[in-house]
């Protein structure tokens, strides 16, 4: 499976929020994407999904064109963890795992036996069998990422779109659903082979987990690439505005410019 972002703007009113990005993700790839604040990501992102509008550029899956496609071929062909994941009401989790399946055709409380399958893998694979019955607002910050995770996860299809999931985590909950997601993109057994783009901060975590990184400034990608051709000490003074030290790929932020 292959996502292509070809030349696309994306305009509100007389502001650009994304100019000309060129953006390629592809099964068996975690890449990052990195930028300060208001630098285009989420706009990116949702683009990306076809929950945005853009000015201009093509959008494509496997080259079939993005708008062509109906809401449910694309949520066949990706799943979304948005940053703000609110619950209109404290669902057992593993209702909320199986959120997951309904883009194929699973009714609620009414699974089939590969649907249910593939909830209790997603359970499994995040850690959550013995939250399984548990309330989701009886649940700890991390704990609930997890299960946002494995809801995610449930749907087994191709692209992961995630949108700052380690947000508001210690970083040890951080560490775990990044290697979460990478093992989702590593995994073998399942009926589909998968890539994630997925929006972060910590540029350490970024460039510990992806396997590229694309760098954004005021609405354009300046950097695509690995961490070792990305991450430069000139980059994040660029695009962060930052003197930074990098010792052992390890990122250390001394002071601003």
């Amino acid at each position: 499976m292959e996502l292509t972002l070809k030349d696309v703007t994306i305009k509100v009113d007389d502001m650009v929020l994304v100019a000309s990005a060129n953006v390629t993700l592809r099964s068996g790839e975690l890449v990052a994407l990195l930028g300060p604040n208001g630098a285009g990501k989420t706009t990116l992102l949702r683009a990306a999904l076809g929950l945005a509008q853009i000015t201009s550029g093509q959008i494509m899956i496997d080259g079939v064109n993005i708008e062509s496609l109906t809401p449910m071929s694309r949520a066949r062909r990706m799943t979304y963890l948005p940053q703000m994941r609110p619950l209109a009401w404290p669902n057992r989790v593993r209702d909320i795992v199986a959120l997951g399946r309904y883009s194929h055709g699973a009714a609620f409380g009414r699974l089939g036996a590969d649907d249910a399958f593939a909830v209790s893998q997603a359970i499994d694979a995040c850690d959550i069998a013995h939250l399984a019955e548990r309330k989701a607002d009886s649940l700890s910050g991390g704990e609930l990422a997890r299960v946002h995770c494995a809801r995610a996860f449930a749907a087994q299809v191709p692209l992961l779109i995630a949108d700052e999931p380690i947000a508001a985590l210690d970083p040890r909950h951080q560490h775990r659903i990044m290697s979460l997601v990478k093992a989702y993109v590593e995994n073998t057994d399942g009926p589909t082979s998968r890539g994630a783009l997925v929006v972060l901060h910590d540029i350490a975590l970024a460039a510990k987990y992806a396997d590229r990184l694309i760098w954004m400034k005021d609405g354009e990608i300046v950097a695509d690439g690995s961490p070792k051709e990305t991450v430069t000490v000139q980059r994040l003074a660029n695009v962060y505005g930052v003197h930074a030290r990098i010792e052992n790929d390890d990122v250390y932020i001394d002071s601003y410019l």
